[in-house]
């Protein structure tokens, strides 16, 4: 499993555990809004599908999930290392530019967040999925392109090895 893949699995269980729990929700809300009055500049709504469609209160849960899933899954990665901090900091992008919008995407508009959760635990599970196909398949690492390099590489050295003997 790839730094990202474990990065990207702990952030869906993280928003997953806040999303269905009342307490850990409002508590992940009070960090998010820090104090603040909830306003619409503190949603997510260049990360949201269909965002204007979202009532407010959704946005403020949705985001306030994925700042504290984000928040906690680095906690848990933490390091000084420089090389895990552009891993997460790659990772965290990954997450935010790939994800969000899926996990938002075919939501029902009349329970915004279970549909999230819902995505959550198909995504969590294609993830999964996609891990153990890879662990399976000792052979993964050779993608078509890898395994075109390796036949000319090898055409060439037998072409090579025949002109040396002619």
């Amino acid at each position: 499993m790839t730094f990202e893949q474990n990065f990207i699995l702990k952030c869906l269980d993280h928003m997953e555990r806040i999303l269905s729990h009342d307490g850990e929700l409002e508590q992940a809300i009070h960090h998010y809004i820090e104090n603040k009055a909830p306003t619409s500049r503190y949603q997510l709504d260049t990360k949201i599908t269909d965002a204007s469609q979202w009532n407010e209160q959704d946005k403020l849960h949705f985001s306030a999930a994925v700042f504290e899933a984000i928040a906690c899954s680095s906690l848990s990665f933490y390091s000084e290392n420089d090389e895990r901090v552009q891993e997460m900091c790659a990772a965290n992008t990954v997450f935010l530019k790939q994800y969000l919008p899926i996990l938002t995407g075919n939501t029902n508009p009349n329970n915004r967040i279970d549909s999230v959760k819902d995505n959550i635990m198909r995504i969590k599970t294609e993830l999964k999925n996609k891990i153990e196909n890879s662990i399976d398949n000792p052979y993964a690492f050779f993608t078509p392109v890898t395994a075109g390099l390796v036949l000319m590489a090898a055409a060439a050295t037998t072409i090579a090895l025949l002109s040396s003997k002619g």
